[in-house]
């Protein structure tokens, strides 16, 4: 099975930095179970930053999931009288961001740290408090019984416990609540709302910022691999994700949103399908929006975008929460 190059960083993950392309190459069904353990199982980064870092103050927080999950995170600015849950991407990700340092040469996705931090600063200076948390098998959050990700399917819980922690707190309870999503996390806030979609609109969500929802199914399909290893990687990622399927359904999941959505994607974002994604804007029922990030070329740079550029951020939160 020749090598397909395009996926040479998402290979080297799965076997290691001594394959290359002349070598022989493993079976489909090796090659298929190494990449889906790359999805399931990514490489942890510690959290070596706190808002503190960022001149803003805080407190350390934990909540439980309803499936019994501990989750922490921090609350940041929370004397601000509205306030905004960030829920971050996946796959060595965590609430601090994501660091180049802990993927080895060679298999890097990107060349920029990413830093939530920053936007989390501006969102407090323009008057929001921020609850930023690690989901569910990142971070120093709980790990579940089998510890993979799941595209947000198992994440969905997540979310919910961060909305219904935020409506119970002393400090925060009655006050309007954002979403701010990325990717995994963009994911994740769907799935949660098609879970249960009243605990949104029972704690007072008013809006939120879904920034390239991808699943897993099409990013990989993005990196120009064979069908016959698209498909074993799918049946293996089943098999030990506790059933969930590799290419996550989140266009129907976007059918149940109840509140205003502002969908954002870079419109030269490789990685993903813009099919994908104008069906998912096209199923929320809602009100929304799309805003297309024109200059970025590689996906990673949507991650950074409203750390340098908040403005329409802000604008869809402060015309709905206000």
């Amino acid at each position: 099975m020749p090598l397909i190059l395009r996926a040479f960083p998402l290979l080297l993950l799965a076997f290691g930095n001594h394959v290359t392309a002349e070598e022989t190459q493993p079976s489909v069904e090796e090659t298929g179970h190494a990449i889906a353990t790359v999805f399931l199982t990514p490489r942890h980064q510690p959290i070596e930053k706190t808002p503190e870092d960022y001149g803003m103050s805080y407190r350390d927080v934990e909540f439980l999931t309803r499936d019994g999950l501990t989750l922490r995170g921090w609350l940041v600015g929370e004397e601000a009288d509205k306030i905004v849950i960030m829920t971050h991407f996946g796959y060595s990700a965590n609430r601090y961001g994501y660091q180049l340092k802990y993927h080895p040469e060679g298999s890097r996705p990107y060349d920029k740290e990413i830093e939530f931090g920053k936007v989390a600063r501006r969102l407090v200076d323009a008057g929001y408090g921020v609850l930023m948390y690690d989901l569910r098998n990142h971070g120093e959050s709980d790990k579940t019984e089998l510890g993979v990700g799941t595209g947000g399917h198992g994440e969905r819980f997540d979310v919910i416990a961060a909305v219904e922690f935020v409506a119970s707190q002393q400090q925060t309870q009655g006050k309007p609540i954002g979403l701010l999503s990325y990717c995994y996390g963009a994911n994740t806030s769907f799935f949660a709302m098609e879970e249960d979609q009243s605990v949104f609109q029972s704690s007072g969500v008013k809006a939120m910022v879904a920034l390239q929802p991808l699943s897993n199914g099409d990013y990989l399909k993005s990196l120009g691999v064979t069908q016959d290893v698209y498909d074993a990687v799918a049946k293996s990622y089943q098999a030990r994700s506790g059933g969930y399927p590799f290419r996550a359904n989140i266009e129907s999941a976007a059918k149940s949103t109840p509140i205003p959505t502002r969908l954002v994607q870079a419109r030269q974002d490789p990685n993903t399908n813009l099919e994908f994604i104008a069906e998912l804007y096209n199923n929320i029922p809602v009100e929304k929006q799309m805003y297309w990030l024109e200059e970025p070329t590689h996906r990673f740079d949507g991650y950074n975008w409203f750390a340098d550029n908040p403005r329409d951020m802000l604008d869809w939160f402060d015309a709905h929460m206000n």
